[in-house]
């Protein structure tokens, strides 16, 4: 079976006129800088915009092993940081209930979430695997992966200067035009509209998976 990663990184290597790579373990120095490079480049482009693709909401499970700092009652374990969960949460609330109101009242230590709460929900960014990816996310992956790449693997400036152009657009945009500002406008027309209706929203089951 295909690694999804391998096909990302693959195509990021054409972009720079490089052959492809079989697997990020095989004896080459360009799968080295690969290995090193690929993943730290994912999970900045995940972390950089609230996706609506990668948006998850998940109810916590409270956990013995963590051990409540301050004042705090009560520890929540939270996704994997990285291998599933990229950064803080966005938002967190003490209810499934729909359309809730945030709640501001915690503490985030490592890998738990502390608080007083006797239910905690979060909504998050998570690491969504390759095959996952919208089209207008993985074009902008490629490209991002063959600016991130240009210089270790081909020492060209100018190859560097021209995809990172390509994937977030000119210095005065800040890294938020080229292909992320289409990416980031294509996601948003993805988002749906919240619903009035009650807990078993269609909408907010198909989005999110219900509670999982």
């Amino acid at each position: 079976m295909t690694d999804s990663r391998v096909d990302v990184a693959s195509q990021a290597l054409a972009r720079l006129g490089e052959p492809a790579i079989s697997s990020f373990e095989e004896d080459s120095d360009t799968a080295e800088k690969v290995n090193q490079l690929y993943e730290p480049t994912i999970l900045q482009l995940l972390g950089s915009h609230d996706w609506s693709f990668a948006t998850r909401r998940k109810v916590l499970a409270e956990d013995a092993a963590g051990t409540p700092i301050n004042e705090w009652k009560r520890a929540f374990l939270m996704p994997t940081l990285r291998t599933d969960r990229v950064g803080k949460p966005l938002s967190v609330f003490n209810t499934t209930r729909q359309r809730a109101a945030n709640v501001f009242l915690y503490e985030i230590q490592e890998r738990w979430l502390f608080c007083d709460y006797d239910q905690v929900v979060i909504e998050y960014i998570w690491r969504v695997p390759e095959s996952q990816w919208p089209g207008y996310f993985h074009t902008l992956a490629i490209e991002a992966v063959a600016a991130t790449l240009a210089l270790p693997v081909t020492e060209n400036a100018s190859k560097e200067q021209l995809h990172r152009q390509i994937a977030y657009g000119n210095p005065s945009e800040f890294g938020r035009g080229g292909l992320f500002r289409t990416a980031t406008e294509a996601d948003a027309t993805g988002d749906p509209t919240r619903s009035l209706l009650d807990d078993h929203d269609p909408i907010w089951n198909a989005r999110f998976g219900g509670v999982f």
